[in-house]
């Protein structure tokens, strides 16, 4: 048996896209959307859209809940539908000390599922 599993090219890649600089963005097909609880009160809970990627991959996005012009936007979104999200920009906190908070836009093009077997659409 080979033990050198505990090497970092073995741990694999993360499925959460992180939105770490202005123009970061993504995009895929919505495969589900789902509400995930904080499991830290310092966070709040999440809107999470999991994204088919062209290469068949699978990426998820999880918006906070608390925000109430991402929450609009998403409000119509469907399994099916191509979504993008892209980081606009930086706004100042308003409390000293703290992270500026970040300016997501909502890209939604309405389509349908593509019939996978098993699926009833």
């Amino acid at each position: 048996m080979n033990n050198d599993i505990f090497d970092d090219k073995n741990i694999p890649a993360s499925s959460w896209f992180k939105f770490e600089k202005v123009g970061d963005k993504v995009m895929g097909e919505v495969v589900s959307i789902t509400d995930q609880a904080s499991t830290n009160p310092i966070y709040p809970d999440q809107l999470v859209f999991a994204l088919k990627q062209e290469d068949g991959g699978i990426v998820n996005v999880g918006l906070k809940k608390t925000s109430t012009y991402l929450m609009g936007r998403t409000k119509g979104i469907e399994k099916g539908d191509t979504v993008g999200f892209k980081f606009q920009s930086e706004i100042p906190a308003k409390t000293k000390g703290y992270n500026p908070a970040k300016s997501i836009e909502v890209y939604v093009k309405k389509g349908t599922p593509k019939n996978e077997v098993g699926d009833d659409f």
